[in-house]
């Protein structure tokens, strides 16, 4: 009896060691898998604005997961992407006060893109900066302006041309998280 005592200890002791083992192999394998690389980019930006907006929800204890859009923010993510990429600047002229800049999306995405953000980002770009975007289409080719009151930003806005008109303000990502969370709607493809 005493034998079998025994030796029925030694293989609860071996079995509790081998699992210990085996969670402690498990957890390292987890560890290294996150820390033995030296890359942090997870492929591209858009999926690593979603990657980061994951992080944020996650953190975040109130977070309500049925309010979650991930996929009207990869919606307006794909549109920055078109409109960054699939628009082609045509002309940038000086003009009283501001700029004026004629440009052709070369695709269908890229004309959708355009169209959603010149009906937003204007008031944006007025509320924050107190500059004035205005737009109109006319065969496939946008005529945006934009003009400023204050003199001495003049340059400025002529310099940011297209792109940097779009890329101005410290609003895009409350916009992101707004989308995220299902607080603003956006258009589905």
């Amino acid at each position: 009896m005493r034998s079998n005592n025994s030796e029925l200890n030694k293989l609860v002791v071996s079995s509790g060691i081998a699992l210990l083992l085996l969670v402690f192999s498990a957890h390292k394998t987890k560890a290294q898998h996150h820390d033995s690389t030296p890359l942090s980019a997870p492929g591209n930006q858009i999926f690593g604005a979603i990657q980061e907006t994951i992080t944020a929800l996650e953190k975040n204890p109130s977070t309500d997961w049925e309010q979650v859009n991930l996929e009207a923010l990869r919606q307006h993510l794909l549109d920055m992407k078109a409109f960054t990429e699939e628009v082609e600047v045509l002309e940038k002229q000086p003009i009283e006060q501001g700029v004026e800049l004629r440009v052709r999306p070369f695709t269908e995405r890229g004309g959708t893109a355009l169209e959603r953000v010149l009906s937003m980002h204007p008031m944006m770009l007025n509320n924050e900066k107190g500059w004035t975007m205005e737009s109109e289409q006319n065969n496939g080719v946008w005529t945006i302006t934009c003009t400023t009151p204050n003199s001495e930003e003049v340059p400025k806005v002529r310099a940011l041309g297209y792109i940097g008109l779009l890329a101005a303000g410290a609003h895009h990502q409350h916009h992101h998280w707004m989308i995220a969370t299902g607080q603003m709607a956006y258009p589905q493809k």
